[in-house]
């Protein structure tokens, strides 16, 4: 057929495509092939490769196809090849790591970070745990890190968290209550009938009608700082004088506060059941230095500009602002520092208070700071420095510590 035939016959034409399309089809569908040289007439040969899962049993011939084998079990193949040989499945996932998805014939096993982990270049990392004041924006994946944000205006978040996102502030007004704090990021309003929480380990302190708890901080603080927290609660119970706490708070205590917080939260607990025995020496200067507050009268000038330039005078995690203005909006002026520093002490609650005061001190006279505000801090700091019962029960708590039969119940100095 001549080409000036072809071009004027459409019928033609459309054969012709037809039949290269199926030309190409077929073309795309064929196995892909190798070349394999034939032992016995030398000729090269072109033979088709195996499919994922399988490996090459005998190579093709100038008569026969490629034999294909199924992989054997815990090996496999993801392409097609043309190996005598499937590969071995990885045996076991790194450390921090779960299997994902189990060996096949097809694919090998695959293994990812455990949940509270995620991957950095070859090793599993702990995601990042948001603190007080800020929520987790974008949860921790197993290939993605815990994304923070700061909690916005009218939400908060108290906890320390890599999951718990900002949650809204409690709207009293709307539930027929009166506001007796108003929220900050790291704390949720509180209405005029709710009580703060006994175990809440990240409570603020910050209700302007409660008890100083200072001096809980001083008298306890050396305590906790203890190896304490290796020693069950109740062993620690078994050596405080007067009234026991209960095993349900103590089993609460375990659940809801870290190690190295129970043993402040135990003497806490403990002081509130026995704040009757007046006899007892870690109540009896706990009270007297909460009495010395109460009659400190240069803590009545303290303005929200010394505030501020307190709060950044002390060493630690810094006192959100926000914080420091709700201080100011629902406590007198008599109670300012004290709550500063109530908040500064949650913030950080590994840090010794009175060398916290100490070094605000020296930062603010290098600054120039008012002498009275100067002479505030100092006499806080003394107040908390002669509150020394602590140190009895220091002692005894070491000679716990040492004793190799402190299984035993010791009988407390007290009695």
């Amino acid at each position: 057929m001549s080409a000036r035939t072809y071009k004027s016959n459409p019928t033609m034409k459309l054969i012709v495509l037809f039949t290269a399309s199926l030309s190409w089809a077929f073309q795309q569908q064929e196995r892909p092939k190798y070349q394999h040289w034939d032992p016995v007439t030398s000729d090269l040969l072109l033979c088709d490769q195996c499919p994922p899962g399988t490996s090459v049993k005998h190579h093709c011939t100038a008569h026969t196809e490629t034999v294909c084998q199924p992989c054997p079990d815990r090996h496999f193949t993801m392409n097609w090849h043309w190996g005598d040989k499937c590969q071995h499945c990885t045996s076991v996932c790194k450390e921090r790591q779960l299997v994902k998805q189990e060996c096949n014939s097809t694919h090998d096993q695959l293994c990812e970070c455990a949940p509270g982990f995620h991957l950095v270049v070859e090793f599993c990392i702990t995601h990042t745990t948001c603190p007080p004041g800020f929520g987790a924006a974008v949860l921790g994946t197993p290939v993605s890190d815990t994304v923070c944000e700061r909690c916005p205006a009218g939400h908060f978040s108290a906890e320390h968290s890599t999951m718990e996102p900002c949650k809204p502030h409690r709207n009293c007004s709307s539930l027929g209550l009166k506001t007796l704090r108003w929220g900050t990021s790291s704390m949720d309003s509180v209405c005029s009938q709710d009580r703060p929480a006994a175990l809440d380990c990240h409570h603020h302190h910050s209700l302007c009608h409660t008890d100083v708890t200072l001096c809980e901080e001083a008298a306890f603080q050396s305590l906790a700082s203890l190896r304490l927290s290796s020693v069950p609660l109740e062993k620690i119970m078994d050596h405080l004088p007067g009234r026991r706490v209960d095993h349900k708070s103590l089993e609460r205590l375990k659940k809801t506060c870290s190690p190295q917080q129970q043993v402040l939260q135990l003497l806490r607990l403990w002081r509130e059941q026995n704040r009757d025995q007046s006899k007892l020496n870690v109540i009896q200067g706990v009270n007297l230095c909460e009495r010395k507050f109460s009659r400190c009268s240069g803590l009545k000038n303290v303005t929200l500009n010394d505030l501020m330039q307190i709060r950044d005078s002390l060493p630690g995690a810094r006192v959100p602002t926000e914080d420091v203005l709700t201080v100011v909006q629902t406590c007198s002026p008599r109670q300012f520092l004290l709550q500063l520093l109530h908040l500064w002490k949650s913030l950080n609650y590994e840090l010794d208070l009175a060398k916290g005061l100490s070094h605000s001190l020296r930062v603010l006279r290098s600054q120039g700071a008012p002498r009275h505000l100067l002479k505030s801090l100092r006499k806080i700091r003394q107040i908390i420095g002669k509150t020394s019962a602590h140190k009895i029960y220091e002692k005894m708590f070491v000679n716990m510590l040492d004793d190799e039969s402190c299984s035993k119940k010791h009988k407390p100095l007290n009695e």
